[in-house]
């Protein structure tokens, strides 16, 4: 049989004041708080702040969605930091799990920053640190931040000592992530520190020297390793990092300039890296015989190596390192069965209508993959 249920059905006539006001509420659903929170999450960031005064509840579920990853500018930067520490009652900074200050170019005080990473330590997971403003305060503040996982100071420009990031981030269980300062120096300390457990991602730069990377034992959970602007390190050092955990690596990335390097140096890396998913080589710093049947050798399963970007820092004589002719024979000999995509710099000079390049261009396409010039 088929029941109909009416869902709104009229109440029934009363002149009970309370009756009446309890069939009125009956007749509309309320939604959990919880449910409710739910939605406004989905709503995101934007939508959130025009909800912040509807009522009491919906304030206090909107404000950690409104400082959950603020979107700062050099514009506003100021009044994000008078509304997070001036306001201390309030507690704002609780509420921030992820703090980018890379778009603040205006050089502001050392204290801004410090203070900022202390009022928003408490459940703080990323941050990205600006270009200026980052000194020895900020370092002594990060300490308190031992929810974060994703550290990045890339950009920062002021010196940095190397030692005392060592004791910021020691005992930061939960890092995955991690950027070293550009304009680091002084390596002091390398040998007692304690790299956190889960560290996945290493980008490598500035002033470590290759004591620093030959001495260091380096945590197997790396699966993802950038060398970027590193004047000091030689190959002699990359291969010696490599040798530790190359076979732990899905992805490896170079980066101009790395002046310490041969115009050879990283011919070799497929032989300590042998699981890799993606890799960026300089044509600066490797040859052809990279992708030899001599260095680039078949493996005992098929290589998993699915992307290749090929950069170079445009100076002249590298055109002729590597020619389409040496990816051609390596695919065709299946020593890259599982590569789908070749990203090429234009400044490597190819001719993209050169028969060379079609062949290049028809062997990976057999394969399911593709090729790309990058400006």
């Amino acid at each position: 049989s088929i029941v109909h249920i009416r869902c709104n059905p009229e109440p029934f006539v009363t002149n009970d004041p309370r009756t009446r006001q309890q069939q009125v509420e009956t007749r509309y659903m309320k939604l959990p708080w919880e449910l409710q929170f739910k939605i406004l999450r989905l709503l995101g960031s934007e939508d959130s702040v025009q909800y912040l005064l509807v009522c009491k509840h919906w304030y206090c579920m909107c404000l950690p969605i409104v400082y959950r990853h603020p979107e700062l500018s050099s514009r506003i930067f100021n009044k994000f930091v008078d509304t997070i520490i001036s306001n201390r009652k309030k507690r704002f900074g609780e509420y921030v799990l992820e703090l980018d200050l890379s778009t603040i170019l205006q050089s502001g005080k050392n204290s801004y920053v410090s203070k900022l990473l202390r009022r928003c330590s408490t459940r703080l997971e990323k941050f990205t640190a600006p270009q200026t403003s980052f000194g020895y305060a900020p370092l002594i503040s990060l300490k308190s931040c031992h929810q974060l996982k994703y550290l990045d100071l890339g950009l920062v420009s002021e010196t940095v000592k190397l030692k005392e990031l060592f004791i910021a981030i020691q005992n930061f269980k939960h890092l995955t992530h991690l950027s070293f300062p550009r304009s680091s120096i002084n390596c002091d300390g390398f040998r007692e520190f304690q790299w956190p457990q889960n560290l996945q991602y290493l980008k490598l730069s500035g002033g470590i020297n290759n004591e620093f990377l030959r001495e260091t034992q380096w945590p197997r959970s790396i699966t993802t390793l950038e060398f970027s602007f590193c004047p000091q390190v030689d190959e002699v050092a990359v291969y010696t990092v490599l040798s530790q955990i190359g076979d732990n690596l899905r992805h490896l990335y170079f980066h101009y300039p790395m002046p310490s390097l041969h115009e050879n140096s990283l011919d070799h890396v497929f032989r300590y890296s042998s699981k890799l998913i993606s890799v960026q080589l300089m044509v600066d710093y490797t040859s052809k015989w990279a992708f030899s049947e001599h260095l680039l050798t078949e493996l005992i399963y098929p290589r998993p190596l699915k992307t290749i970007y090929l950069d170079c820092s445009g100076s002249l004589g590298l055109g002729s390192k590597i020619h389409p002719d040496d990816f051609t024979i390596a695919i065709m000999e299946s020593r890259l069965p599982c590569l789908k995509t070749i990203s090429v710099s234009s400044k490597l000079g190819w001719d993209m209508k050169s028969d060379e390049v079609t062949d290049l261009v028809s062997v990976i396409e057999d394969q399911g993959g593709s090729m790309y010039m990058t400006y």
